[in-house]
């Protein structure tokens, strides 16, 4: 299944909210950095309940700059 991530850095705390069809928003409170894109794979990964390794990247949207990943 396909999941968009929607991610808004620097929030008072973290949390995941979904909003339907397999997308969400995530809150996390550490600016953006190269680290951030395995961050929140493995948040996704223990949201839905899937291993680490069943939890692939696919693209950022470059418009919306969403992230979207293959959760097997």
């Amino acid at each position: 299944m396909e999941v968009t991530i929607k991610a808004r850095f620097n929030a008072s705390k973290e949390r995941i909210e979904s909003f339907g069809n397999n997308r969400y928003v995530m809150y996390l409170p550490f600016s953006e950095d190269e680290d951030s894109l395995d961050i929140i794979r493995e948040l996704l990964s223990r949201y839905v309940g899937a291993p680490l390794k069943a939890v692939q990247f696919k693209t950022q949207n470059s418009v919306t700059k969403d992230f979207v990943f293959y959760v097997n």
